[in-house]
């Protein structure tokens, strides 16, 4: 039990830190109904992370159980997928990253959350996670740690669950902003907004970088033994 919550740790921050969820539930919160989408937008996220992470677990739990042997070759074919998919994201996000002092783009879905209703509020939570191929990785690759400790369906869920409300606690308790409005959070949303824009690639090779030497490690140690 520890050693999965050990390896699930990083995969959340990794969620965590994700510049572009935050960027949108900050434009959220600087906007007209941000109580309401905040929170449709958050629980879209969370439920939509339980359900990736969930699905790949239980699915690697079938899997994984037939025979030792089998598992460890699956671990260890999972641990080489994720190092060269983890560098091949680290490559694309370094390429995606603004020229000299060009702007970066923004994105043009936040021109439209000012006049977002909640339900249109937990749709872009999903596709701000269900096809992200920033985050979509880290979710599959908690979901298959989570499948490989050999749990029951229960215990499974529960650790997807929350694993799903870990990765999600920042937007979690910036949603919780919108209960307490004020001048000076307003205007440190809206620097922090710009900052997140603006290194967003460089945040996201970084961290690539750091889980790709990670995974390197489980295969380096997986094909020793």
């Amino acid at each position: 039990m520890e050693s999965i919550t050990a390896q699930l740790i990083p995969l959340a921050t990794g969620v965590v830190i994700s510049p572009i969820p935050l960027v949108a539930i900050i434009a959220i919160l600087l906007s007209t109904r941000a109580k309401a989408n905040a929170c449709a937008y958050t629980a879209s996220i969370v439920l939509a992370a339980t359900a990736i992470t969930a699905a790949t677990a239980l699915s690697t739990t079938g899997v994984e159980s037939k025979s030792s042997g089998s598992a460890h070759t699956v671990q260890t074919v999972f641990a080489v997928v994720f190092t060269v998919g983890f560098l091949a994201l680290a490559y694309s996000s370094w390429r995606s990253r603004p020229k000299d002092d060009a702007e970066p783009a923004m994105p043009s879905w936040l021109a439209q959350i000012d006049s977002m209703q909640p339900a249109k509020a937990a749709v872009l939570g999903l596709l701000l996670t269900v096809p992200n191929a920033k985050n979509l990785p880290l979710e599959l690759k908690a979901g298959s740690i989570i499948g490989g400790g050999h749990l029951g369906w229960v215990s499974v869920v529960a650790y997807s669950v929350l694993f799903a409300v870990a990765a999600s606690i920042a937007l979690i308790v910036l949603s919780a902003l919108a209960a307490v409005p004020s001048a000076k959070v307003t205007d440190a949303l809206s620097a922090t907004k710009s900052t997140l824009i603006r290194h967003n690639a460089a945040i996201m090779t970084v961290l690539f970088l750091m889980l790709a030497a990670l995974e390197l490690s489980h295969v380096v140690e997986a094909l020793s033994k």
